[in-house]
């Protein structure tokens, strides 16, 4: 009974993406006082029973308490659920998130107000810059002739310089910077299948543009588990020059585990093979090692889990199809969770080599749980070390060969870190 309460509590799911995304919903639910009390006691007391730290990392929860507990009585409704993000804020940590009501709306009617539509293109920061690092083949933007590299100035009414500016006020690490820009020019390109953003950009010749794009539907197969919003989720491969195959997913889902062993018998007979993790939000725990199964030759410890009532183990066992040749995983700063936890165990067993960028290091487990009056509560349930006992959360993957990306390598190549990785497979296969 304890083995299998154990297994339904390390399920756990990388969702920043999804909740940092909805949560600026709108918010018209009204609370008396008494029932924000209710709804921050039951935060407090939720996080203090489900973490698996007693001590919370050192951070004082009863003095966090009479800290915020007068402000929430106070506040008002815009402000009430803020503040309680605030106040998980407190530990630190990733993969905590207070959902307000009406941030999940029912699925129907999700799929024509959430963002269900795509331009194709990646923006992340390339020397401080808002720059096309990827462009998907026949999207929107590949049709108006949007290259990477183009660094990209005004999104609809937006001056991408006073995004980029408040991001900067918070005063973050590198690499969390790097997250939340990302996550904020995808919410920005992002929007109802079938209407229009105009873009400005500056492309790698110094010439100014303007394009209207058209969102065209996301791709994948829709996935809803438990109260996690729909996600699109999508697998392509490919057999790349030099024969080396090319696998890529966006999340950690039963989807990709059920088309998994066909695509590897596809690229079965490739010298070497890029699994690429940019871009992937995370998912089921599990199947970091589900995937290793597939990759490995023999029983291989990815790492452990530490819930407060004992510990849970991710390990690879042998599967079939096995492919033997070398391997590259790819990375970057939104290759999250278990996407973070795969990376780490790969590049431990030494299975692969991690090329691209420093992942953020979210990599704690949680739950959802529903909230008084409405809304949801996303809480760390489980810490996680790697074999090598080795923390990720707030550290996250070091790449074994880092690419700084500059505007100037656009010009080399559409895609520097793939470039990266298939130089390193053919000296790999030639030896």
């Amino acid at each position: 009974m304890r083995a299998r309460t154990l297994f339904r509590r390390f399920l756990c799911f990388a969702q920043t993406l999804i909740v940092l995304t909805i949560a600026a919903c709108a918010y018209s639910q009204s609370l008396s006082e008494s029932q924000r009390q209710e709804v921050f006691q039951f935060v407090w007391e939720e996080v203090k029973r489900s973490h698996y730290d007693p001590k919370l990392g050192g951070v004082d929860w009863d003095a966090v308490r009479e800290q915020y507990a007068p402000k929430a009585r106070a506040a008002a409704d815009s402000e009430f659920y803020a503040l309680l993000n605030q106040m998980l804020g407190e530990l630190k940590q990733s993969h905590f998130m207070v959902i307000p009501p009406g941030a999940f709306v029912a699925q129907e009617e999700a799929r024509t107000r959430l963002s269900d539509g795509e331009t194709g293109l990646t923006v992340q920061l390339v020397e401080g810059r808002p720059v096309v690092t990827r462009v998907r083949a026949g999207s929107p933007a590949a049709r108006m002739g949007i290259s990477p590299g183009a660094e990209i100035l005004q999104i609809d009414d937006l001056q991408t310089e006073q995004l980029l500016q408040r991001i900067r006020e918070r005063q973050l690490s590198p690499v969390e910077e790097r997250f939340e820009a990302y996550l904020a020019f995808r919410a920005f390109l992002s929007g109802r299948s079938g209407s229009e953003t105009r873009l400005r950009y500056r492309d790698l010749d110094g010439n100014e543009h303007t394009v209207a794009l058209k969102r065209e539907a996301m791709r994948g197969v829709r996935v809803q588990i438990g109260f996690i919003p729909e996600i699109r989720v999508h697998i392509e491969s490919r057999v790349l020059p030099g024969n080396i195959g090319y696998l890529a997913f966006n999340a950690f889902f039963p989807p990709v585990m059920r088309e998994l062993p066909q695509r590897l018998r596809e690229l079965s007979d490739t010298d070497g093979l890029i699994i690429d993790l940019r871009e992937n939000i995370g998912g089921i725990g599990l199947m970091a090692g589900g995937v290793m199964g597939h990759l490995v030759l023999r029983e291989t410890v990815l790492g452990t889990m530490r819930l407060r009532d004992g510990t849970f183990g991710i390990v690879a066992y042998p599967q079939t199809p096995n492919y033997r040749k070398p391997i590259v995983v790819l990375v970057d700063e939104f290759s999250v969770s278990t996407a973070e936890i795969f990376a780490a165990g790969m590049q431990e067993a030494k299975r692969a080599i991690v090329v691209g960028r420093p992942t953020p290091g979210k990599a704690l487990p949680s739950k959802i749980v529903q909230l008084p009056y409405g809304g949801y509560l996303q809480c760390v349930i489980a810490d996680y070390e790697t074999a090598r006992k080795r923390r990720i959360e707030g550290v996250g993957v070091q790449p074994d060969f880092e690419v700084e990306l500059t505007r100037e390598r656009f010009r080399q190549s559409p895609d520097p870190v793939l470039q990266q990785a298939m130089e390193y497979l053919k000296q790999a296969s030639a030896q």
